[in-house]
């Protein structure tokens, strides 16, 4: 093992392992995993990395030890537990795995729909002598935000598994769990109290400041790793458009396409002249521009109205900007509170 590979945890099964894998297949970093069963796999294109799987609650531990230098795994997990830690830094939201931490009550609860009838319920509880218990693996933010709440009469039940079934087995009275759809809390009877939005989650990238800051070499090749991300995340608002434009000079068709700047592309046309046929009776130009992926229509149109034929629509796989956002964010995150 080299000392300054890069070292990646990635979720080892189940629909978020699989959409990690995916996610960075897509954007180029295809995982090498020759048997299924392995732990442990690599990057082809990423050489100085390499590749450990991991539970996602164990991927967060991993790079608070330092054992792991990135990883990916679920935003909730993070707020649960290690919101304060100096190590680890959420480097990047990646926009898959998105899924609510909510509030549901029985169906037969018809007077408490909302968090503030929560409230007065726990209050009720509380006079009696009982309190509101909530069934929940994620303590720490579902306490905090009943406090923020104004709720402060309650019991948390820490439970594992299907969290669904408690309210009928009778050891909580509500429950507070991860949901994508809603699906199968109205399967088991339970429904989302209004208001009752615990955090919103979705996988991140997190890093550790420690090992990172230690090594120039795992930042180089995190930068590669960043750089080919966001650029095909961006490449997925744009396709391009090049068409053969007949005209006077190159001038001419660039001053034409620009007389409508929202269809010109992002940054201007390229224009080009096109070595046309002997004898060929008009001059052809060809033109290239990127644009937005929802004015592909309206561009063509403005194209063609501009005489413009062969119109050929292509997506590019990544776009890079003149620098990577995404990389600068890191730097940062990775240097905020040296010193």
């Amino acid at each position: 093992m080299n000392a300054d590979n890069l070292i990646i945890a990635l979720p080892s099964k189940g629909q978020l392992g699989d959409k990690a894998d995916n996610f960075l297949g897509r954007a180029g970093l295809q995982i090498y995993k020759p048997n299924r069963r392995q732990y442990t796999a690599s990057i082809p294109s990423l050489p100085l990395s390499e590749v450990v799987y991991q539970r996602p609650r164990d991927i967060l531990s991993k790079v608070e030890e330092g054992r792991a230098d990135i990883g990916i795994t679920g935003l909730d997990i993070v707020l649960e537990h290690s919101e304060d830690s100096a190590d680890v830094m959420v480097i990047d939201r990646l926009g898959f795995g998105k899924c609510e931490l909510l509030l549901a009550a029985p169906d037969s609860w018809i007077d408490v729909t909302s968090i503030a009838d929560l409230a007065d319920l726990s209050l009720r509880f509380s006079e009696r002598g009982d309190q509101l218990r909530i069934a929940t693996k994620y303590n720490n933010v579902v306490k905090s935000f009943l406090y923020r709440q104004g709720i402060s009469h309650f019991l948390l039940v820490h439970a594992e598994g299907a969290l669904e079934a408690a309210p009928r087995m009778g050891y909580a009275d509500l429950i507070a769990d991860l949901s994508e759809t809603g699906t199968t809390l109205r399967e088991n009877h339970l429904r989302p109290l209004d208001g009752g939005r615990i955090i919103a989650s979705e996988a991140v990238l997190i890093g550790s400041r420690r090992t990172l800051r230690q090594s120039s070499a795992k930042q180089e090749t995190l930068r590669e790793m960043l750089e080919l991300v966001e650029a095909h995340r961006r490449a997925r608002q744009f396709v391009s458009l090049r068409a053969n434009i007949a005209g006077d000079s190159v001038q001419d068709v660039q001053r034409r396409i620009l007389a409508n700047p929202a269809l010109s592309g992002s940054k201007g046309p390229g224009v080009v002249a096109v070595a046309s046929p002997p004898g060929s009776a008009r001059r052809w130009f060809e033109t290239n521009l990127l644009v937005r992926s929802h004015l592909i229509h309206k561009t063509m149109q403005h194209l063609r109205a501009l005489g413009g034929t062969d119109i050929i629509v292509t997506r590019p796989n990544y776009v890079f900007d003149e620098k990577s956002e995404t990389f600068d964010r890191f730097e940062r995150l990775l240097h905020s509170g040296e010193g």
